[in-house]
């Protein structure tokens, strides 16, 4: 079968050929893959655009994570950016590399994850395009662009004194599933079990963020939001030294180690005036403190700003 093909003995433009086709196109896609570019109709003067990466090592492993897997997580991490802004993922392009042992049905798997990925969680996107080359390991690089429809983007830095902080998704899931991944030791069998009855580890693998809930803050008048990927405290610290604010933690939040400090949950943390309305499926965990020159993270009044954690690709004690 063409799928057991390793890609050094099946070539760029065959793997591609075989690819290409199981990639959804969007309304926005005026010219897709195919060509040397793509061509993006853009009903807003302005394009939202990130773009990260995924590597075999430090972001996903073979033992755990299927092709499937790794193709869904690239487009839900990617579109959360965009829904962090208060805008709607509209195209990916997607570029990977990996070594030329690689098997066809590898890549095919995680195209299968994007196609699905797309249909569930970004319903109005596509892929645009993107590249395939050699790498020593599997990588993934994915930009995406986002549409504003009109609104004006929300950033990290609008936060203002006096707003309530709040949060879409569920804190620590991503961390509490990777616990559980660690706690299995390489059992395959065990492994299996987690991925079909642990929801954590489910959240791990191939999560599901709110992207939809990116716009909707924003209608409801978010004033500053950001996506949840390297942990609650580093991406709050993030927001507070953007906005040049303290943040204050709610302290009847049940908060532990995952909750705080877990990453890749791919959540929505935003700020909204106190007179808004909290759109459904947001939380309040916190408020907006006053202006500062030091600003910073407090629960119950201690800083913590100084405490260790989240998710840093350079940090080998990182919490992910």
């Amino acid at each position: 079968m063409s799928e057991d093909l390793q890609l050094g003995k099946l070539g760029e433009s065959e793997a591609l050929a075989q690819i290409i086709p199981l990639l959804p196109s969007a309304a926005s896609v005026s010219l897709g893959p195919g060509d040397d570019s793509a061509i993006l109709r853009v009903p807003d003067s302005r394009v939202v655009i990130s773009t990260d990466m995924m590597i075999e090592g430090p972001d996903f492993r073979w033992d755990w994570s299927s092709p499937e897997d790794v193709g869904w997580k690239a487009i839900a991490s990617n579109a959360a950016d965009i829904a962090a802004m208060g805008a709607t993922p509209t195209a990916f392009q997607i570029s990977v590399a990996a070594p030329e042992t690689t098997r066809l049905g590898v890549l095919l798997g995680i195209a299968a994850g994007v196609r699905d990925a797309i249909a569930e969680l970004a319903p109005l996107s596509g892929v645009s395009g993107g590249d395939l080359s050699r790498a020593p390991v599997v990588t993934l690089s994915v930009t995406v662009l986002g549409d504003l429809g009109g609104r004006a983007a929300v950033t990290r830095s609008g936060a203002r004194p006096g707003d309530v902080l709040a949060v879409a998704g569920e804190l620590g899931l991503s961390h509490r599933g990777l616990v559980a991944l660690q706690g299995a030791g390489g059992d395959v069998a065990e492994i299996a079990r987690l991925k079909q009855s642990d929801p954590s580890v489910a959240h791990h693998l191939a999560p599901r963020p709110p992207i939809h809930l990116g716009v909707v803050a924003n209608d409801a008048g978010a004033t500053a939001m950001m996506d949840i990927s390297d942990g609650l405290l580093m991406d709050a610290t993030r927001m507070a030294k953007a906005s040049g604010v303290m943040i204050e933690l709610d302290p009847d939040y049940p908060w532990d180690e995952a909750s705080l400090m877990g990453g890749e949950d791919h959540g929505l943390l935003a700020a909204f005036p106190p007179s808004a309305t909290l759109p459904e499926g947001f939380v309040v965990i916190g408020s907006i403190g006053s202006k500062s020159s030091e600003p910073r993270v407090a629960l119950e009044g201690m800083d913590l700003g100084a405490q260790p954690g989240g998710w840093d690709p350079f940090y080998g004690a990182s919490a992910k």
